[in-house]
């Protein structure tokens, strides 16, 4: 957040020196080629066409793209459910 910081005095004309790069190496980390979000950083999340906005004019990096985690599903489970709203709804 430390560079959008920077960016919001900037813009609301704080401060008259615009923000340098986009800097995300202290929120980021690199696990098996992927770039990932560090546990605990200070970030916030903005949109895909506001980071491409934001980058085409300051560049810097990394991307970070946050994915909604994968939910494994048990069929079995899911199937018990079924058969439970089945049988309360025939009571």
């Amino acid at each position: 957040m430390q560079w959008f910081r920077e960016w919001e005095s900037f813009v609301k004309g704080k401060d008259g020196d615009p923000p340098g790069p986009i800097d995300n190496t202290k929120i980021a980390v690199t696990k098996c080629g992927n770039v990932i979000l560090r546990q605990g950083a200070d970030s916030g999340q903005i949109s895909e066409e506001t980071w491409n906005f934001l980058q085409s004019i300051y560049g810097g990096g990394p991307e970070v793209i946050l994915r909604p985690p994968v939910v494994h599903v048990d069929p079995d489970a899911v199937q018990a459910e079924e058969k439970i709203e089945v049988e309360t709804r025939s009571l």
